[in-house]
This record gives C-alpha cells, sequence and structure tokens, in this order.
C-alpha cells in the first residue's frame, strides 16, 4: 500500500508542478499583448485564474509545492502587478 501511496503522492506532486508552469504561460498567452491596456474584464479573468489555482493548492501540505506556488505567482506579479 506504501507504494501505491508515493506513486499517488509523485504523480500529483508532477501535475501541480505542471499546472504551475501552465499558469505561468497562460498569462503571458493572455495578457502579454495586452499589458499596458488590460481592461476590467481582464483583470477579472486574470484573478479567477489565480485564485482557481491558490485554493486547488492550499489543499497540499507540501512545502516544496506551496515554495513554487509562491515563486510562480512572484514571477506572475513581477510581470502582471495589476492583478496583486
Amino acid at each position: 500500500m506504501k507504494k501505491i501511496s508515493a506513486d499517488y503522492e509523485r504523480v500529483l506532486e508532477e501535475n501541480l508542478k505542471n499546472e504551475l508552469i501552465w499558469l505561468e504561460e497562460e498569462f503571458d498567452l493572455l495578457f502579454k499583448s495586452k499589458k499596458d491596456e488590460l481592461t476590467d474584464e481582464d483583470i477579472k479573468l486574470g484573478n479567477q485564474i489565480l485564485n482557481n489555482i491558490i485554493d486547488n493548492l492550499n489543499l497540499i501540505n507540501d512545502e516544496d509545492l506551496l515554495t513554487s506556488l509562491a515563486l510562480s505567482l512572484e514571477r506572475i506579479e513581477n510581470s502582471y502587478p495589476e492583478f496583486f
């Protein structure tokens, strides 16, 4: 049973890391070209994406993943401070 649990946690961790990569790429895709002229709808969409990711990852009690989340959010905040 331990092997299954370890495999599950490894897969979950890998999926969450991929979700963080997707998050940063998605922000660039959606907002990079509009950086100087973001609409209220853009801000609303970006905030919804951020809230969903944060809510999903806050369920995990893994310090490394939470650190990865913090680093991803910091990179997004540096590029898109309008969302913070």
